[in-house]
């Protein structure tokens, strides 16, 4: 599973390198150098192949002309792209998800079970303050799962 948070530089043409963990996690459990990566809300969600083609397989049974169906679609499916790692365990965003996200000198990686997510430091470090006041709200929702 993907766990914790990692820092890391982001180049000026986008590449940056995976965390040595995720990266290990990639090989030995889903036997892939391939993510799918997609905007989601302030960052980058980040699936395993085989991970977000599950998600593919559940967003099959949605109504296709549902306008909520095809809102969500629109926006995580349309803005999704296949990085395959490179030989130094890098990916490139694409310079429209890197405009969009403002990514800039430094990004996040947040480890969340079977995908993570990449955000902007600045960012991450602001949402990060209003983040434990969300937890504190929700931990007993999800207690009562």
């Amino acid at each position: 599973m993907f766990r914790g948070q990692y820092v890391h530089s982001i180049s000026d043409n986008g590449r940056v390198s995976i965390p040595a963990k995720f990266r290990e996690l990639l090989n030995v459990k889903y036997s892939s150098n391939t993510i799918i990566v997609s905007m989601f809300e302030n960052c980058l969600l980040a699936y395993p192949k085989i991970e977000w083609e599950k998600l593919e397989s559940k967003m099959l049974d949605l109504p296709s002309f549902k306008k909520e169906t095809v809102d969500f679609e629109r926006y995580l499916i349309g803005n999704a792209s296949e990085c395959q790692l490179d030989s130094e365990g890098r990916i490139n965003i694409s310079p429209v998800l890197r405009k969009n996200l403002n990514f800039k000198k430094s990004v996040v990686f947040v480890g969340i079970l079977t995908r993570f997510e990449i955000w902007d430091e600045k960012l991450w470090e602001k949402n990060r303050e209003s983040g434990f006041k969300k937890f504190q709200k929700s931990r007993d929702q999800i207690d009562e799962i």
